[in-house]
């Protein structure tokens, strides 16, 4: 990993987040805590139950329509809401979540 890349992230909350977030400070939180607690419930395999887990969180504490990918691999190029981005990882698997109307 390159200095650069390195410098656009920070610990936040035990997952390493792209920084500055583009999300209030309690839809980080809970994205990256609910997050944490899937990754106790759920196994590895069942990762599609633990999108549509987290996603349903996400819809229901923080309005629809939400998006959520997550894996070791993958790009995205979409169109969200202002303030509806997050971007983190957990060990080396990344999380992206995003909001759209």
């Amino acid at each position: 990993m390159s200095s650069q890349t390195t410098n656009q992230y920070r610990m936040y909350l035990g997952a390493r987040v792209l920084w500055p977030p583009d999300c209030p400070d309690d839809i980080l939180e809970g994205a990256i805590n609910e997050t944490q607690s899937c990754l106790k419930t759920f196994e590895a395999k069942d990762g599609q139950k633990m999108a549509e887990h987290l996603k349903k969180y996400l819809d229901s504490n923080f309005e629809p329509y939400w998006h959520v990918f997550f894996g070791k691999n993958f790009g995205c190029h979409s169109i969200h809401e202002k303030r509806r981005f997050i971007y983190f990882y957990i060990d080396k698997t990344a999380y992206l979540f995003y909001k759209t109307q």
